[in-house]
């Protein structure tokens, strides 16, 4: 199949972070996903292949879970650059994900810290506000937007702000593609907090089987993924660096199968309504059509406005349709 201009040009907007980063054998990279969300083991993933294509060799990695501000403080040098992973939690939507950057502002102000390419939402004022007044005291915090939104809000926290596109779009041209085998949409809708009142006609009509991100994940998997989290949190509490590298490597291998699953399974259909970003996102990677129902903040419909609207292979929701 042939390459999607547009598809390949988001890909190469990504290098433009390299420049950002001070030395490329010194870095670390924080709150790595440990669970079972595929849009973040995507971007986590599109992630590492950002890290291979560039040439840059990370020091180790931490998730949320055995993250440790003494560890990172004997690890680390003032030229060390702090890279978080990106996605869509930074708010107050998910505090212990914003809880951890928080923390690394506070307490590394030597250090250049990176947000990779992030939508923020806050629904309570005063967190904003209070999260603001903390970046602010930070002199090296730069920041990457997913959207315009997002940037916007981000100039309040940072002087060092840029647009950029989702790392997912790293994985363009790595995934396996299989042949179109389904003719009928398959409709992948998410069954969380940012679901909208659209979505729901779609999830009241018995005409319609949907599938979200759960359903890609069989029960040894999560399994797994529970094992790991509890080995962290010992890992963490006893302070054994080995022991929080295996982990790392371990996650590292099983969430890029599970990524490649996905791959094969969403390029098997032709259309992909859906209401996820990553189902969009994944979509794309696999040159296949989606159609995109907004989540409940506006963020799908900003990505999609910002960045892939040019694709030609994607197109907005607005209304239900079949």
């Amino acid at each position: 199949m042939l390459a999607n201009k547009q598809m390949l040009n988001l890909k190469d907007h990504l290098s433009s972070i390299v420049k950002y980063i001070k030395n490329k054998n010194n870095v670390v990279f924080l709150d790595y996903p440990l669970h079972h969300n595929v849009g973040d083991l995507l971007i986590f993933q599109g992630t590492q292949q950002f890290f291979a294509d560039n040439d840059i060799h990370v020091k180790f990695y931490r998730s949320v879970l055995d993250y440790n501000v003494d560890e990172l403080k004997k690890s680390i040098d003032a030229e060390t650059t702090l890279i978080c992973h990106g996605g869509g939690n930074f708010g107050d939507l998910y505090d212990v994900h914003q809880n951890l950057r928080i923390s690394l502002v506070e307490n590394f102000k030597e250090n250049r810290i990176i947000i990779f390419p992030q939508t923020a939402h806050f629904s309570d004022l005063d967190k904003l506000n209070h999260d603001i007044s903390i970046f602010r005291k930070h002199s090296d915090v730069i920041l990457f937007a997913r959207d315009a939104k997002t940037f916007d809000l981000f100039q309040r926290f940072s002087d060092k702000v840029f647009l950029m596109p989702d790392m997912a779009h790293q994985l363009y041209g790595n995934l396996p593609i299989c042949n179109v085998e389904n003719n009928e949409a398959l409709y992948f809708l998410r069954v969380d907090k940012e679901k909208n009142d659209l979505q729901l006609t779609y999830a009241n009509n018995n005409e319609i089987r949907s599938v979200d991100w759960v359903d890609f994940i069989n029960p040894y998997e999560f399994r797994y993924e529970f094992l790991l989290k509890k080995i962290s949190r010992i890992a963490n509490k006893y302070n054994s660096s080995t022991m929080k590298n295996i982990i790392y490597f371990l996650w590292d291998k099983h969430s890029s199968r599970v990524v490649n699953r996905s791959a094969r399974y969403f390029s098997k259909y032709n259309v992909i309504i859906t209401s996820r970003m990553h189902g969009h996102i994944l979509s794309c990677l696999v040159n296949r059509n989606s159609k995109i129902i907004d989540n409940s903040y506006g963020k799908n419909s900003g990505y999609f406005n910002e960045w892939t609207n040019k694709t030609e292979l994607s197109s907005l929701l607005l209304k239900h349709e079949k």
